[in-house]
């Protein structure tokens, strides 16, 4: 455990990119908004929406990515073992996923106390996503950061072990495989029976659960092929 703890640590060293850059992105995102808004003098009340929120999950998950192309190389060149690194890589992103999470939810508070900073902006407080109990507020925050991450790292552990051939042609299987089964529903006519369906899930379930378990499904799989992937 100490030695996964100390390779975390590579992690923090570009602590710029790692930390500064998705909330400096994001506040920067947020003051637009609010410049935007706040300049509609007869914007509709409780109209002010705006999904500028995703610009941190875009962020972190670009950070992440950049984990795997930049400090992977640096750590098998430490005499690092690849599971070590990857399981350092996971811990930092957990952690990082639920202290965003956290820092999420005061932010959603402060908009709540605030009437949305005076103007009635939702930015932290997105319809739907936006929920009465605290605890699973914060996990509402924090999956969808360990989805986006961890599927961008299989992503880049894909690219590091099959190179840019790989990725394309992966990338065109997938396009294929999901217009195949476009395709299929359409021909089909189960539009009707999916959204039934998506209907009748618990919000926890769409917000929480299923991308919980993208989640580890994409981190097994980039654990599965880090261990032939090349620096």
């Amino acid at each position: 455990m100490t030695r996964i703890l100390d390779v975390a640590r590579m992690h923090t060293v570009a602590w710029l990119g790692q930390l500064a850059w998705p909330w400096a992105i994001m506040g920067i995102s947020l003051g637009t908004n609010l410049l935007i808004f706040a300049s509609i003098d007869e914007a509709a009340p409780g109209k002010n929406t705006t999904g500028g929120l995703a610009s941190l999950y875009i962020v972190c998950a670009l950070v992440a990515a950049a984990s795997i192309t930049q400090v992977f190389p640096f750590a098998l060149g430490m005499g690092v073992t690849r599971r070590t690194f990857y399981l350092a890589t996971t811990l930092v992103n957990v952690v990082q996923a639920v202290a965003y999470g956290v820092l999420l939810y005061l932010l959603n508070l402060v908009e709540g106390a605030t009437n949305g900073f005076g103007i009635q902006l939702r930015f932290f407080r997105v319809p739907y996503v936006d929920v009465s109990n605290g605890l699973l507020q914060i996990a509402v925050y924090a999956v969808p950061f360990l989805f986006l991450n961890f599927l961008a790292i299989f992503v880049a552990v894909w690219y590091v072990r099959f190179g840019t051939n790989g990725l394309f042609a992966t990338g065109a299987v997938a396009i294929l495989v999901l217009g195949l089964l476009i395709a299929l529903i359409t021909w089909q006519g189960w539009y009707g029976d999916i959204w039934q369906w998506l209907s009748s899930q618990h919000q926890a379930s769409l917000l929480v659960g299923w991308p919980a378990l993208l989640a580890a499904v994409a981190g097994l799989g980039g654990m599965v092929a880090i261990r032939r992937a090349n620096a």
